[in-house]
């Protein structure tokens, strides 16, 4: 890769850093997605990846003031609340970023999220739409990826459980279309693989196996006859498609459904293919990177990747005011999980950083 290049955008990385650290923390919100907690990963992983001390050390700061200022009516999702919060914290306690047991830490939080999932009118059948179905599905996710914790005590983890199969039982008891392919490339947004990829992971933990192989049975008459228009999504559902169909052992009808969606996969076109602005992890070309490691064929790609992200007309506008920046700086988003995946890509790093594990937990 072009050394120059390299050059040009450690700048625009160095200058982003720069004003993030420097900024009213007030002024942010609190969130994963678009806010604090996001620039909290962005840092620690930055840290990584550099071993500059003083992202560390801000990537502390941000830590300690999303904790102090988590309240009693703070949301419960992944996007704005609790849940991303704690996916979040429980990635860098995994990953020895921070220190401690997340059975201790995460305690408190858990019971607040068990609670709203159990009682919460916000996810009642009847005031149910997509929106809140995807946002079930995170927490959802979340407390599976608690599961896999081996050291959870026995009572905590049949509470849990309990809680996933009560809300599994709700989503399959929703009347609405979940099943309609969003306009867009979305890691966060396309119903089908988000909740084939969850069905997979409850499948994997062996509580609830004869209802997860009916379940899926059941899912067969949606996906085999839908064939996503959007070409990034239909990598997306190829690849959630398979890893269950390998789990349940070759569900009838998949494999030639696998094989013809395989079959009109281009991925430097779908690649040439994204908007000039849309470089984004949610829905834009960072988090295509992300779904080709997942799938193992991104070395092929990165620098095609990389290339058509240096050429977007995002950089053109770049700082041009606070507002705008403030409005983009979000670890989903906006620019650091785009600088993120930049760094990334630019060290040729192997390293398995949030993202990798964000994208293999929801597709």
């Amino acid at each position: 890769m072009d050394k120059q290049i390299n050059k040009d955008f450690q700048e625009h990385i160095d200058i982003f850093n720069q004003w993030a650290m420097n900024i009213d923390l007030m002024r942010i919100p609190i969130g994963l997605y678009h806010g604090k907690m996001g620039l909290c990963i962005y840092f620690y992983e930055l840290a990584k990846l550099t071993s500059e001390k003083k992202y560390q050390l801000f990537a502390e700061k941000l830590l300690d003031n999303v904790i102090n200022n988590i309240d009693e009516n703070i949301m419960i999702d992944p996007e704005n609340g609790l849940t991303g919060i704690c996916m979040a914290i429980n990635y860098l306690l995994e990953k020895k970023y921070i220190a401690g047991n997340p059975n201790y830490v995460l305690k408190d939080f858990d019971d607040k999220i068990i609670q709203s999932l159990l009682f919460n009118p916000i996810f009642d059948i009847k005031n149910t739409n997509l929106s809140t179905i995807n946002a079930l599905l995170g927490n959802l996710v979340y407390l599976t990826i608690r599961l896999q914790n081996t050291k959870l005590s026995k009572d905590e983890r049949h509470i849990i459980q309990g809680v996933i199969i009560e809300n599994i039982n709700k989503i399959e008891s929703y009347e609405i279309e979940k099943f309609t392919e969003p306009t867009f490339f979305s890691v966060t947004e396309y119903f089908t693989p988000l909740y084939l990829q969850l069905l997979k992971q409850i499948y994997q933990l062996h509580f609830y196996d004869y209802k997860i192989e009916k379940i899926v049975k059941g899912l067969s008459s949606h996906i085999l006859y839908r064939y996503p228009l959007n070409k990034a999504n239909r990598l997306l559902l190829c690849s959630t498609m398979s890893a269950m169909n390998t789990n349940l052992k070759n569900i009838k009808g998949w494999d030639e459904h696998i094989d013809l969606l395989q079959h009109h996969i281009d991925v430097t076109q779908i690649i040439q293919e994204f908007r000039n602005k849309n470089i984004s992890f949610f829905n834009g070309l960072s988090g295509f990177y992300y779904l080709l490691r997942k799938t193992g064929c991104y070395n092929e790609y990165k620098n095609l990747v990389f290339e058509k992200i240096r050429c977007s007309e995002v950089w053109y506008q770049l700082f041009e005011n606070d507002n705008t920046t403030k409005a983009s700086f979000g670890l989903y988003g906006g620019l650091s999980g785009v600088f993120l995946t930049l760094m990334h890509i630019m060290q040729h790093s192997e390293l398995e950083i949030f993202f990798d594990h964000i994208i293999n937990q929801y597709v």
